[in-house]
């Protein structure tokens, strides 16, 4: 028989047998960090499916879980299986959570984090110096023009 990796990992299943679930947090400190190895994360994960119990991030996503699952369970009654692959995935993508407003707000500062970030370093660089400066020449010896530069419609429109 395995051996189970810690005491502490052996009352935490007794517990996800009792709940149906086990936060990332609780196994983490039940295994402690000595115990964190490839082989030890594989084995208590053998031990969680055996068990049934289910791995979530917060305890509340549990609930979520629970609920989708007896949602599911009565519109699999009521509808008929169908091997359209259009139907099953408008059924699959219906269970999916979509974004907040305030993840939508967190993942939009991210983007314009990152473009700061990147226009920032591309300020910094030599070689866009160095092509200012070939841009300037050709501009002033009239060898191109500013839209072959910029492309003034889309700038034009991202204003307004």
């Amino acid at each position: 028989v395995e051996r189970i990796i810690t005491k502490s990992f052996a009352r935490l299943m007794g517990r996800g047998v009792h709940r149906g679930f086990i936060t990332y947090e609780e196994l983490n400190k039940s295994l402690g960090k000595r115990n964190l190895s490839s082989e030890n994360l594989e084995q208590a994960f053998v031990h969680i499916l055996d068990g049934k119990i289910t791995l979530v991030e917060k305890k509340s996503d549990y609930k979520v879980l629970r609920k989708k699952e007896t949602t599911s369970k009565e519109e699999g009654k009521t509808v008929e299986k169908s091997d359209d692959p259009i139907r099953m995935y408008l059924r699959e993508m219906g269970g999916v959570e979509l974004l907040s407003r305030e993840g939508e707000i967190a993942i939009a500062k991210r983007i314009e984090a990152g473009k700061d970030v990147m226009l920032n370093a591309l300020s910094q660089s030599s070689i866009t110096a160095q092509q200012f400066f070939e841009w300037n020449t050709k501009l002033h010896n009239d060898e191109i023009l500013v839209r072959e530069i910029i492309d003034i419609d889309t700038n034009y429109m991202e204003d307004e």
